[in-house]
């Protein structure tokens, strides 16, 4: 008999959503299957991403059907989500739900209501109510998101129409923040008066959504029986916790209270909510903050709320409720440590208080934190009945525990009794004993009995000591000298260091101690190991000093070992007065200094620049030559700096920057020295910058080779703080970087271009990446130490508009013109903002989709750009304020041409306000010139005014 084959039952194909557009009926059915694929989600994720693609190719009357039949299909998928705000902002990206709420309220609405109606709410009728009230609880939840940073969410689905996911969304989105933030006083009157609403209303479903979009009569006359009701008790609910949560936002305590209230007296009328959804674990922290009691139906007080109300109460029963949280562990350890500074803020000398840390101790132990030392140091000298309370304490939590916990407590009590034997007496007495066995307390008074003599000190030295335990005591008194800075306690320690231990330096207890070895030649042939030593660790404790910019320290540190020198060698004396001398130029705040004080430090920096190359001194170190060459470059001491006769890398770079700086003012003059430092960057950013050095070990510069390498470049112009050494350094870095590229349309605008050369005579050897890498760092610097030079603002948005970072390269080009223009009340400079400059804000406004702002600049243009203006026009979606900047127009062709756009695409309201704009007697082209030119200005000011505020 041949053996029955069974047929394999055949994989379901899922269903493609547009299906959906052939038989809209077949939505209902498949979003009833608790398993359908693809599911509700997937497919208003799939509908709004296509009518929002489809809809800008409208050009027959069957796309038009195409795309109204999408946006119901999103709509019903919506209705059978409940409305749910939080799984529709789950499902979608913040513009898809700014689409689908929109639609919503167009689907529902005649085109003369804003967002915000203004009317009173109970006229409304329940559908369009339903469509503004989702739209305005939406933007308050969108208000309160997007005021704190988060990391940029991950694009996983459908790209923003025609652009790049990764930057158009983000920048689309931006746009939608911005408008809803605009809203927001309105959204939050609408709610108010919403609050009054004094009758159960219905919310739309799958049926009367279709009734509603394609049989208006057949939707009046469906009885309340085929309608989804909400009672007044629900609505009012919800709409209370979005309003609260938003004064909670806004630090508004009061008006926050009044929502929350209204909240819990309704709640027990609220049964099976449908559209209602609260977020019980943000009511239950609002209600905290609030000093409310929350308290969901049919439950019990927690244990946190029953401490909130102890806390209320003068700390009543607050011991037994930690106690028991110790068993249950409800509560977190963050707020039982509030609850410590709170008792200890009102009663710090109190029985309370060693009970309530007591209790956070063995609730610390149980949860394998580390106990704060104080604690042990508070249970030395507690009372015989405190020490009692922590033996119950412990035995309490013990007898719930496993043993895992309870090697834990033991562990604790042996660290307890180590520091106090009272506490052994009272376990002893206690049924904690019974936590250990016989032999494990015989070993605990074993412990107690032979507990270790007190440390050693140096002001409780004895004879005895000395003999039976040197090698400890000064292992203690070496241990100090490791951590201390102060310098008479330094010398206090090695005197008595010296006195145990008479032959031997103590300079070496640490790696990290070391110092420069023309120093450390000099210390090693002083007789005086005592002076050997105080000598090594001031120096080293100095330095450590400087990089934690303890200065003070630092400079008394080295003061000290000055004095102990300057009688012995006076080689090491001018050295350590070198290193003085760094330590005070780090201290310094530039501008902060007297006309006498600036002279002193000038005429120390000079003598110490003077002696680099002196055979009769040791030379300064690199940085502290650095630091006196910054700091007469960031006082603009041009000749100065040419007078140091001793030239190392740093002196020689600071000594062409002076050239440059001296002669500014006049470029022809100082087009020889210009070329040295041009070559001078060139070689640094050279790809065969390596430093070649001499028998003696310092760098052999000859001819070709790097002044300094990249990263000490980097370093030290990161250290000038003088605004024409950095333009100077930012300009040629630009120059640079913008031949190396030879890309015209992106050129990042510098002061000086005609300083520089225009050619590198071997391109292919400059490191093209190192140059921009530079270059864009340097900038963000000088941007830091002086945000209001506007032509290094400039050159960040250039730089920005470079990388297609266009929303930051807007910015920053506002920001470069909001000085010199007093924010725009003024013309723009034209040498600071010419039409290539306003091309490329056309570009990044266009790259956002925000068309009108391009169709507004392009008046800005000389002669106006008409055509960009009309492409831009033309286009359906856009993401600027749109009708609300059709007052910044002044163009006539411009604003006919638009026009004709809104009536070719029926779009009225927006029409009626284009009409209204152009029929203003201010644009009338019989006006004479002054004042058109004057209309022009004034509206100039208002645009620029409108993208800072959108932008700054």
């Amino acid at each position: 008999m041949e053996p029955q084959i069974i047929p394999r039952v055949p994989t379901p194909v899922p269903i493609l959503w547009f299906e959906f557009l052939l038989n809209q009926n077949q939505l209902e059915t498949h979003l009833s299957d608790p398993d359908a694929d693809p599911s509700a989600s997937q497919l208003l994720m799939q509908f709004v991403d296509q009518s929002i693609k489809a809809q800008g190719n409208l050009e027959t009357s069957v796309q038009v059907k195409k795309v109204r039949d999408l946006k119901i299909l999103a709509l019903k998928v919506a209705a059978h989500m409940k409305w749910n705000l939080g799984i529709i902002q789950e499902s979608l990206p913040l513009y898809m739900v700014h689409k689908l709420l929109k639609d919503f309220m167009e689907l529902v609405s005649n085109p003369e209501l804003k967002e915000q109606v203004m009317t009173t709410s109970d006229l409304l009728d329940d559908h369009i109510l339903m469509a503004f009230m989702l739209f305005n609880r939406w933007s308050v939840r969108v208000i309160i998101e997007n005021s704190y940073p988060t990391k940029p969410p991950k694009i996983t689905g459908p790209q923003a129409p025609n652009g790049n996911a990764a930057l158009n969304v983000a920048g689309i989105n931006d746009m939608v923040i911005k408008t809803v933030r605009d809203m927001t006083n309105e959204s939050i009157q609408f709610m108010e008066n919403s609050l009054s609403m004094p009758r159960d209303i219905t919310i739309p479903t799958i049926e009367t959504i279709h009734k509603l979009a394609y049989d208006f009569p057949a939707f009046l006359e469906m009885s309340l029986s085929d309608h989804c009701h909400i009672s007044n008790a629900e609505f009012i609910q919800q709409l209370c916790f979005d309003l609260g949560s938003y004064y909670f936002h806004c630090g508004q305590i009061e008006k926050t209270t009044g929502m929350l209230k209204k909240m819990l007296e309704i709640n027990s009328q609220v049964q099976d909510p449908v559209y209602c959804d609260i977020n019980k674990q943000k009511l239950k922290g609002l209600c905290a903050a609030c000093n409310l009691d929350f308290m969901p139906q049919g439950s019990q007080p927690s244990l946190e709320q029953r401490l909130a109300s102890s806390l209320k109460e003068e700390y009543k029963g607050l011991i037994d409720l930690l106690i028991e949280d110790n068993i249950l562990k409800e509560v977190t350890l963050q707020y039982r440590q509030l609850i410590q500074h709170d008792v200890h803020s009102k009663q710090p000398t109190s029985d309370l208080y060693l009970q309530v840390c007591t209790c956070n101790a063995v609730r610390q132990i149980m949860d394998g934190a580390p106990v704060n030392p104080k604690y042990i140091q508070i249970l030395k000298t507690a009372s015989k009945e405190n020490i009692t309370f922590f033996t119950m304490v412990c035995w309490k939590t013990v007898q719930k525990s496993d043993d895992r916990l309870k090697e834990k407590i033991k562990l604790f009590i042996r660290t307890t009794i180590s520091s106090s034997s009272d506490v052994l007496r009272a376990i002893g007495s206690s049924e904690l004993k019974q936590l250990f066995t016989k032999d494990e307390f015989t070993e605990l008074i074993f412990q107690v009995d032979n507990q270790s003599q007190p440390a050693f000190s140096v002001r409780s030295n004895t004879v005895l000591q000395q003999k039976a335990n040197k090698a400890l005591y000064i292992g203690q008194i070496e241990q100090q000298l490791l951590t201390t800075n102060q310098h008479q306690r330094i010398q206090t320690l090695l005197t008595e260091l010296h006195r145990v231990a008479p032959n031997k330096r103590h300079s070496g207890l640490s790696e990290l101690w070391k110092v420069d070895k023309s120093y450390s030649f000099i210390i090693d042939g002083m007789g005086n190991k005592k002076l050997q030593d105080v000598v090594f660790l001031m120096l080293v404790k100095s330095r450590h000093c400087l990089q934690i910019k303890d200065f003070k320290t630092a400079r008394s540190l080295l003061t000290t070992a000055f004095d102990a020198v300057k009688d012995t060698s006076l080689k090491l004396g001018k050295a350590i007065q070198h290193e003085i001398l760094h330590v005070d130029i780090c201290a310094l705040k530039l501008g902060q200094q007297t006309a006498a004080e600036k002279n002193n430090m000038t005429h120390r920096a000079m003598g110490c620049l003077g002696t680099i190359q002196s055979d009769r001194d040791i030379p300064p170190r690199s940085e502290i030559v650095e630091r006196c060459l910054l700091y007469l470059l960031n006082y603009g001491m041009w000749f100065t700096v040419l007078n140091v006769k001793q030239r190392p890398p740093v002196v020689q770079l600071g000594q062409m920057l002076s050239e440059i700086c001296k002669d500014i003012s006049n470029i022809n003059s100082c087009r020889r020295q210009a070329k040295a430092l041009w070559d001078t960057f060139v070689q640094i950013f050279s790809s065969s910058n390596q430093l070649k050095r001499s028998a003696n070990g310092k760098p052999a510069n000859k001819a070709g080779q790097a002044l300094m390498n990249r990263m000490e470049f980097l370093s030290f112009i990161q250290l000038i703080e003088e605004p024409t050494v950095m333009s100077v350094i930012a300009s040629c870095l630009i120059k640079l970087h913008n031949v190396l590229k030879d890309d015209a349309g992106n050129e990042v605008y510098h002061q000086y271009p005609n300083l520089w050369p225009t050619t590198i005579t071997n391109v292919s050897s400059v490191v093209t990446d190192a140059v921009t890498s530079g270059m864009t760092q340097y900038v963000q610097h000088i941007i830091q130490h002086n945000p209001n030079q506007s032509s290094w603002l400039k050159s960040q948005a250039d730089i920005h508009y470079g990388d297609s970072q266009h929303a930051a390269a807007i910015k920053f080009y506002l920001q470069s013109a909001m000085l010199p223009s007093n924010f725009f009340t003024s013309p723009v400079p034209k040498q600071l903002w010419d039409d290539a400059v306003y091309r490329r804000i056309i570009k990044c406004c266009s790259y956002l989709k925000c068309h009108t702002q391009v169709a507004v600049f392009c008046q800005f243009l000389e002669p106006v750009d008409h055509p960009t203006a009309f492409k831009a026009l033309q286009e359906r979606i856009c993401y600027d304020a749109m009708d609300c900047l059709y007052h910044c127009f002044w163009d006539m062709g411009i604003l006919e041409y638009l026009i004709y756009i809104l009536n070719k695409r029926n779009e009225l309201v927006k029409k009626r306000k284009a009409v209204d704009v152009i029929g203003q007697v201010e644009l009338n082209s019989c006006n004479s010139t002054e004042i058109l030119s004057e209309v022009i200005k004034k509206r100039k000011t208002m645009m620029l005014q409108s993208m800072a505020k959108q932008y700054l």
